[in-house]
């Protein structure tokens, strides 16, 4: 189902209502807006992305608790992810386009980012082999026909 896009204004109220919710919680430790809500030049966002870390990190049972909670008590539309297992891509995205909506220490915002940045960076020689190859792998099956559906 294709979510309509709502005002920025109302995507950033539901995503402050939602990180004051989350830091009663004490092993929430950071929460970042990021995606379209997050761009400063945006008029209107596809929902509301908040990324999450936590100490002790969540189980997945307990951060689809959570987000069932968050929704309860801040509207629809919300989609939450831990930065304690996001991928190294993603938690560069959150560290660069996101806004930190709560920080429990200033320094933990701090160490996040430049964590985030700096294993980009180390990574960013062998991912960007990956998605070359990647893409000539893509680019081989779209001339062979093969491109329309799932390979055996």
């Amino acid at each position: 189902m294709k979510r309509r896009p709502i005002a920025v204004a109302v995507a950033r109220e539901r995503a402050r209502r939602a990180a004051e919710f989350l830091a009663r919680d004490e092993r929430v430790r950071l929460v970042f807006l990021f995606g379209s809500a997050a761009d400063p030049d945006a008029r209107s966002a596809r929902d509301v992305d908040l990324a999450i870390l936590s100490r002790p990190p969540l189980e997945l049972d307990e951060l689809m608790r959570l987000r069932a909670d968050l929704v309860a008590a801040a509207g629809a539309g919300l989609d939450l992810v831990s930065l304690n297992d996001a991928s190294v891509v993603l938690a560069k995205e959150v560290a660069n386009g996101g806004r930190c909506l709560f920080a429990r220490t200033p320094e933990e915002e701090t160490d996040f980012v430049v964590r985030a940045r700096s294993r980009f960076w180390d990574w960013k020689p062998f991912l960007e082999t990956q998605w070359r190859l990647t893409g000539e792998r893509l680019a081989a099956r779209l001339v062979r026909g093969q491109g329309d559906g799932p390979q055996a």
